[in-house]
This record gives structure tokens, C-alpha cells and sequence, in this order.
């Protein structure tokens, strides 16, 4: 088999099958995720729709090439190693063929040079264990199970040499990803794939009719055995389904193009540690624009991102001059040294701006219900924005036992609001308690 760069992408996208690497040719759904050229591509929504024959498929697909290599992985190596994952896949499909198998490095060598490798990143700092290395296709499998930031260091991983003589000069850099809804990345995939969309990012939504080598009847009998929602995500590939903890729903606000003119306002800021956590997704920074005219309140513009120290600088700084001086700025103060530290620390920077640090005090569910309240009483309006749907996902996720992956926009909105409808009496007032002039 000649090179398949030489090739048409159509045979590039099938001439694995014909070198007897794979035991099938891919359906029609599957087929057109392999021709596609956009840098991120995201199959999945419905269980058994296909994804993890997709991901091996296209990590084999330029296997005869000398010196491309392909990174499939998983959150855990238990995972890649389970009946019927990757690694026990890829042994049913290669084992016999001319590919060798190296146990030691979890990763097949095939006649051209070209390697498909397995790999895991269970904790954040696990992702630097891929510094330095270079692949042209990395392949996540169930891409909901991984932090933002794990996925976005790992796209840096994506190389190729610009030696127009090199064959691996011409393949295609590729990430592929396959999911179903739900997991602690259900927000950011959603985010990222279905509304943050752009021309190198595409979403293949699939379904279990679409996958012809399964028992769909069996497995659809085996699914309407779970709870609502679940079978909603899995069955349905509904990435909307979402179990509520009660606390919101999004029936009870609306949405405005923007606020109005002469309200009080206010911005809460929520802003997320700069340590590492591991086995979890790192919270992010929220900064939450609350304002109020006649009772009524209006949330948005808000800020969603995660930052360096010196772009968080940057960020507020930027935010508060767009807001402009009648905007309140509050900040929620961690406690302990180093929150009165970093309270006086914006202070200074924001010189010129209404600036407070508050200490939250009681639950973060409390401080959330009076506005929760103001929503369902229908006195309250969302500035339509690209933020909309993760922040009305998270809020319709808060549960009384923190089982929720995150509470940015809500410790942030709730900041905001409260300061406009508490005294100021009733707050800890980091600020004042440090002396610092407010």
C-alpha cells in the first residue's frame, strides 16, 4: 500500500479496512466524521452510537505513513483497559495483522513506523506527562470526563514537521473526541462544541440507529431502565437533559437585549484559585453584572474564563472601565491572610472604582436563595449572551449537597444581587476590616 497522503481522502478514510486493520468499514454517520478537515471533531450524544469504533478507526487512518503517530485516551488506564474498551478493542482488531503490540508502552508499532499509542490523565498535573511529546491525531474517549484545561494543553500536543519531504509534513492535524451528555466536562463540551462553535470545530450528533454492528433493541431495553434524565443523555444523546436540584429553573426568567438606563448596578467578581486540584475540574472566574430598576433585576453581561494572575489583572481592569464608575465592583475574599492580601491587592489596582471585598458568610446555597426567589416570582431577566447556557445550566444543577461540579456563576451573581437589596450592616466587610478606605 502506497503512502496515503498520495491518496484521495475517501481511500485515505477506508484503506485501513482494506490492510486488515479494522474488521468493518465505517458507516455512513462515522465515515463523514473521518472526511471531515476541521481541526476538533466531536461524535457522540446517544451509548452505542459508534463513537469508540469512530475514535480507533481515525487514529488508524494514516497508519502507513512513516513517522505519524496517534494518542487515544482515557481519564483513568482502567478505563482504556475495561471489556470492551479501547486497548482490548484495538487487540481485536490488530492482533494477527503485521501491527506489534508493546505491553510495556501501551502501544502498537506498525511496518511503516507509525505508532498508536494508549494513554490516561487522571489528575491535572497527569497532562504534563505528555510535555514534549508530538502527535498529528489525539482521539478522547468520553471527552466529558476531562477537565477544559486537561483538553486544551493536550491540543498543544498536536505537531507536525514543516519539511515539505516528510510525508507526516502533509497529514492533517486532528483531534477527535467522542461523548455522551452528562459528566463533570458535560458544561465546557456543551459549550465548546454546540455554542461556542467556529469554522475548525464541528459536532456530529449520533444516535444507536446509526450503529449497525450493535443489538440496539437489547440495549435500548437495558437503557429504559434508568432514571429519566440518564435515558435521556444516553439513550437520546440530549445534551439539554439536565437534572435540576430545585433550587432554578429556567422557565422562571427571561431574556432582554440589554439593561436599561439609570439602574443601580453592581458586579460581583467570584474568582477561582490558582492551585491545581487534582482529579477535578478547576473552578473558574465569574464576574457577574447585576443590575435593578423598579424591582427588577437584569444579570449579564458576565465574564466566564479562567486567567492567569496577570491576565485576571488585565480582565478586571478592562471589565470595570467598561462597566464604568456608577458600577459597584465587589470581590468575594477567601479567608485567611492571603484573601485580605489579595482583597487590598484590587483594591489598588481598581483605584478610582466603588471597590469592597465581602467574606461570604453562612452556606452559598442560602446567599443564592433570595435571587432564586426574585426568579421564580418573575422579577428577574438575563441579558441574552454567548454565557446564557452554561450559566443557566450550572444554576439548574445546584443541589443541597454540593454534588455539582460548580458554583462560579452563582457565588458570583449572588455577590452582586445581595449587595444591592442587603444593608451593609449585614455584611463582613473585608475591606473595612483590613482599613482600607472604601
Amino acid at each position: 500500500m502506497g503512502s496515503r497522503v498520495e491518496h484521495s481522502v475517501l481511500s485515505a478514510a477506508t484503506a485501513y479496512h482494506d490492510a486488515g486493520y479494522a474488521p468493518h468499514k465505517p458507516t455512513p454517520r462515522q465515515l463523514a466524521g473521518l472526511l471531515l478537515p476541521q481541526l476538533e471533531v466531536l461524535y457522540g450524544g446517544a451509548a452505542g452510537g459508534g463513537k469508540t469504533d469512530w475514535e480507533l478507526l481515525g487514529a488508524l487512518q494514516y497508519v502507513d505513513v512513516p513517522g505519524y503517530a496517534a494518542l487515544c485516551l482515557r481519564r483513568t488506564f482502567a478505563q482504556l483497559n475495561k471489556s470492551d474498551g479501547l486497548i482490548p478493542r484495538s487487540h481485536e482488531w490488530l492482533a494477527g495483522t503485521d501491527a506489534r503490540w508493546s505491553a510495556k508502552d501501551a502501544r502498537w508499532t506498525f511496518p511503516s513506523g507509525a505508532l498508536l499509542e494508549f494513554g490516561h490523565v487522571q489528575h491535572e498535573v497527569d497532562k504534563y506527562n505528555y510535555q514534549g511529546a508530538a502527535y498529528q491525531m489525539i482521539a478522547f474517549d468520553e471527552l466529558t470526563q476531562f477537565s477544559e484545561s486537561i483538553y486544551r494543553y493536550l491540543l498543544s500536543r498536536l505537531r507536525r514537521p514543516k519539511d515539505p519531504n516528510n510525508p507526516v509534513s502533509r497529514i492533517p492535524l486532528r483531534v477527535r473526541s467522542g461523548s455522551n451528555p452528562g459528566g463533570v466536562g458535560h458544561d465546557w463540551v456543551k459549550q465548546r462544541f454546540m455554542t461556542d462553535l467556529t469554522p475548525n470545530r464541528v459536532f456530529i450528533p449520533a444516535k444507536l440507529s446509526d450503529n449497525p454492528y450493535l443489538d440496539a433493541e437489547e440495549y435500548a431495553k437495558s437503557l429504559a431502565l434508568l432514571d429519566p434524565i440518564t435515558r435521556a443523555q444516553l439513550l437520546n444523546g440530549d445534551w439539554a437533559a439536565r437534572a435540576s436540584g430545585g433550587f432554578f429553573k429556567r422557565e422562571w426568567i427571561d431574556f432582554v437585549d440589554a439593561a436599561p438606563n439609570d439602574v443601580r448596578q453592581c458586579r460581583g467578581w467570584d474568582l477561582a484559585s490558582t492551585k491545581l486540584k487534582l482529579g477535578t475540574d478547576p473552578d473558574w472566574t465569574a464576574g457577574a453584572k447585576v443590575s435593578e430598576k423598579n424591582g427588577h433585576f437584569f444579570v449579564g453581561p458576565i465574564i466566564h474564563d479562567r486567567y492567569s494572575p496577570n491576565e485576571l489583572d488585565r480582565v478586571l481592569v478592562s471589565t470595570a472601565n467598561m462597566d464604568m464608575a456608577a458600577c459597584k465592583v465587589r470581590i468575594e475574599e477567601e479567608p485567611g491572610s492571603s484573601g485580605k492580601i489579595a482583597t487590598a491587592h484590587f483594591v489598588k489596582l481598581l483605584a478610582g472604582f466603588d471597590v469592597r471585598g465581602r467574606r461570604p458568610t453562612g452556606s452559598k446555597l442560602k446567599a443564592f436563595a433570595p435571587f432564586a426567589s426574585q426568579c421564580e416570582g418573575g422579577n428577574v431577566s438575563f441579558v441574552s449572551g454567548a454565557w446564557n447556557s452554561g450559566c443557566i445550566d450550572e444554576l439548574e444543577a445546584l443541589t443541597h449537597d454540593d454534588s455539582h461540579a460548580h458554583d462560579d456563576y452563582a457565588d458570583a451573581i449572588s455577590l452582586a444581587f445581595n449587595e444591592l437589596t442587603t444593608k451593609a450592616s449585614r455584611w463582613g466587610d473585608a475591606t473595612d476590616l483590613m482599613g482600607e478606605a472604601a
